[in-house]
């Protein structure tokens, strides 16, 4: 878990990235002769801001928005409605040299590592061409640029992989050649999009090792976007669920594991292996075998898989995310 502690005065700060209000919607082509389209809502009026040195954790099931989220923020996609704010500024609305200085400032380590690098580069050729790109240093100065950040992600001696190419390397070397061509620029941000989900459990624990290390050596800012509460727990400072594009948790690490207080949430504890781990042996059993009809319009976005649901309240009505404490929220009307 990142060893950075979140002061009282960095969290009243302005955060490195907010979303104020983000919503994304895709429009899909229908089927059959009439034509037609429906609208696709991958995340839903998200608000949502991290903090300058933390690991922030966003989780949920697939499907659920995390990558979409991860898009906007680094300006892949830009939203329907809502902005997208890096330090304040609007990043839709960066142009010239801004622009160019947040693709160096913010950077993103895609989830799959067979897709995401080139098969006609060399490792040295990927992890080099930011450099080049941003035209920072000259070619002896980014080589060993180079080397010493193969180094940091445990790829040594870092000599002999300069020049190997993708498919002579193993699914882990390639994850790290990726996170070393995102730390070659030496980011503020770094987005991790589910960089293990390809990867073996003993191997997914080296890349949780490194990214801990990076952030503990660089204080880089840090999403790290899992299906896993487990993983969450052991990397991050904070953690917000997300369900159907909804934000229904977030909190504190350690109290979302404790005292999770959303269903969803809870779902996802019971959905994890139960031995050797801090959660123990309790199970809360708030997911439904066979889900309920969706509520016609409004309602809780988790009311069709609600075990405990209020069957008027929660149909009816859709919950604002609200906190008892002010470091920890929910929401959830069976919480109030």
């Amino acid at each position: 878990m990142s060893t950075t502690t979140m002061t009282q005065s960095q969290t009243q700060a302005m955060p490195v990235i907010r979303l104020e209000r983000v919503t994304r919607a895709y429009h899909t082509g229908g089927g059959g002769f009439a034509g037609g389209h429906t609208i696709v809502t991958s995340l839903n009026e998200v608000d949502l801001d991290i903090h300058a040195g933390e690991i922030f954790g966003l989780v949920g099931e697939s499907g659920s928005g995390k990558t979409t989220a991860a898009r906007l923020m680094v300006r892949l996609e830009h939203p329907n409605h809502g902005r997208v704010l890096y330090h304040g500024e609007n990043v839709a609305k960066l142009r010239g040299k801004k622009l160019k200085r947040f693709r160096r400032r913010v950077q993103m380590i895609f989830q799959d590592p067979y897709q995401s690098l080139n098969p006609y580069q060399s490792v040295q050729h990927i992890v080099e061409e930011p450099l080049a790109i941003h035209k920072l240093g000259l070619p002896a100065q980014r080589q060993n640029k180079v080397i010493e950040t193969l180094t940091q992600v445990g790829l040594t001696p870092s000599m002999t992989y300069l020049h190997r190419y993708p498919h002579q390397l193993s699914g882990g070397q390639r994850q790290r050649v990726a996170i070393a061509r995102a730390l070659v620029l030496s980011p503020d941000v770094l987005i991790a999009d589910e960089p293990t989900s390809m990867l073996d459990a003993s191997i997914a624990i080296q890349i949780y090792g490194i990214l801990s290390e990076v952030q503990r050596r660089r204080q880089v800012t840090m999403l790290f976007i899992t299906h896993s509460l487990a993983a969450a727990h052991f990397l991050c400072d904070r953690i917000a669920v997300i369900y159907r594009g909804h934000i229904v948790e977030i909190g504190p690490a350690k109290s979302v594991i404790a005292d999770p207080r959303h269903p969803y949430t809870q779902a996802l504890l019971d959905a994890l292996p139960r031995f050797g781990h801090p959660w123990g042996e309790r199970r809360f059993d708030t997911l439904r075998e066979i889900p309920r009809s969706e509520p016609a319009t409004g309602g809780c976005p988790f009311f069709s898989r609600c075990v405990p649901a209020d069957l008027d309240l929660c149909r009816q009505r859709r919950p604002a995310l609200k906190s008892r404490d002010g470091i920890h929220s929910s929401a959830c009307f069976l919480v109030e």
